[in-house]
């Protein structure tokens, strides 16, 4: 299973980005001090307590000081050359943008940062310091915040997600995220947004953390289907395409037992039970079946493997139908 680390704030603001979530995503951590914990959303904290999607992680006293020195390095190097890095964030001037006071507007909690850093922005007068931590300007609150999530996400050895696209210019910049992993999670939404017959923004939560809770193995199954074809996701698939694939989940296993020379004519009901209803398949109850059929050891296995990929996509299928009924 993936693992996947949210930042920069303490929860998703964008509640169908969050939505979505809770249709796919096996699970996610967000970046969340103990001592911060009160502070999220009644909605966050329900979907924490009531399903497996959100782990809160409070960050480390090391991954704290690594990202502290990172970013220090890096708003000495906006300072001193602000032009060359303004561009990153589609400002003119981020030196003059900083010591700005109107602008320091961004919290930082006081559990995610260093002495030195707290020292050194209110040293250079580009934030202020408060009871919670730092009253930062957004760009630089972003900026450290990306460092903290690149050395959590290193450590524990995940993939950086997020909602928030307007710094896209300075992630892209700074290899934050893994291009195939901004893919799929556009592909798979476009695969929900074809299936969902309302605007998911009119589903409430309770609804959406019900039907997750009753199609979790199914969210397991439908991720599986993504990653086998993961490699089309941007060299031509579609998310119709994917859809489609799923009209005859028998199709594959079908073929198998034909490729090993039993006719369909020859094949007993038994048989076609079987492969209606993957669950029933046991090692003594399949091997007797294709052992009646004439087909040996190997292609009992080929079968097999077979009957668990149709089972899988079975499921897939399954789910998506169960979407498609979300209103």
């Amino acid at each position: 299973m993936k693992k996947y680390l949210y930042y920069p704030n303490l929860e998703p603001p964008n509640t169908e980005w969050l939505k979505f979530s809770l249709l796919y995503l096996e699970r996610f951590e967000s970046i969340v001090p103990y001592n911060r914990q009160h502070l999220i959303s009644d909605n966050y904290r329900q979907i924490s307590n009531e399903t497996d999607l959100v782990e809160l992680y409070s960050p480390t006293y090391q991954q704290g000081e690594r990202a502290s020195e990172k970013a220090i390095w890096q708003a000495e190097k906006t300072l001193e050359r602000p032009y060359r890095v303004s561009g990153r964030f589609d400002r003119i001037n981020l030196y003059r943008d900083w010591k700005n006071n109107v602008n320091w507007n961004y919290q930082i909690y006081s559990e995610k940062f260093s002495h030195q850093f707290g020292q050194f922005c209110i040293e250079n007068k580009i934030g202020q310091q408060n009871n919670d931590g730092l009253l930062l300007p957004k760009e630089l609150a972003f900026m450290f915040m990306t460092h903290l999530a690149q050395e959590i996400s290193h450590e524990r050895n995940g993939s950086i997600i997020t909602d928030n696209r307007e710094f896209d210019n300075y992630t892209n910049y700074s290899r934050v995220f893994k291009p195939s992993v901004r893919h799929r999670h556009e592909f798979i939404k476009g695969v929900l947004q074809l299936q969902i017959p309302s605007n998911i923004s009119d589903i409430s939560f309770d609804k959406l953390i019900k039907f997750r809770n009753k199609n979790r193995d199914r969210i397991t199954e439908f991720n599986k289907q993504i990653e086998i074809v993961e490699d089309s996701i941007g060299n031509g698939i579609t998310e119709q395409n994917f859809i489609n694939s799923f009209n005859d989940a028998n199709k594959e296993l079908m073929e198998q037992i034909l490729l090993l020379g039993t006719r369909a004519s020859m094949i007993p009901l038994a048989t076609y039970m079987l492969i209606s209803d993957p669950n029933a398949l046991s090692e003594e109850y399949a091997r007797n079946i294709l052992t009646a059929l004439g087909i040996g050891l190997g292609g009992y296995y080929a079968v097999k493997k077979s009957l668990i990929n149709t089972q899988s996509k079975r499921s897939c299928k399954k789910y998506l139908t169960n979407v498609s009924l979300l209103k």
